[in-house]
């Protein structure tokens, strides 16, 4: 048998889990049930999406404001900003 309590799956009774003077047939092993991990997946799971969605959100809200900032430069103070991306060459 792998498991410790394999023998109480099996319904064997150790001597040590039998009360002196009872006998043997009529003694109930009772087991517990698994434990369910559902729960703790399932928070899992939504506390990931809830995070990755903040981080999308925050990141669409720096491009809109770096935006709006880029394009209020030029009216506030008559400079003009332009952003270049680098290219190969």
């Amino acid at each position: 048998m792998r498991h410790p309590d394999a023998q109480l799956r099996a319904n064997h009774r150790p001597s040590e889990l039998i009360p002196p003077g009872i006998h043997p047939g009529q003694v109930v092993v009772i087991q517990a049930a698994q434990p369910s991990y559902a729960g703790k997946i399932l928070l899992t799971l939504t506390a990931s999406a809830g995070t990755a969605l903040l981080i999308i959100v925050l990141a669409f809200a720096f491009q809109m404001i770096a935006a709006a900032a880029a394009a209020a430069i030029p009216t506030v103070g008559g400079a003009s900003v332009s952003l270049h991306l680098a290219r190969k060459r």
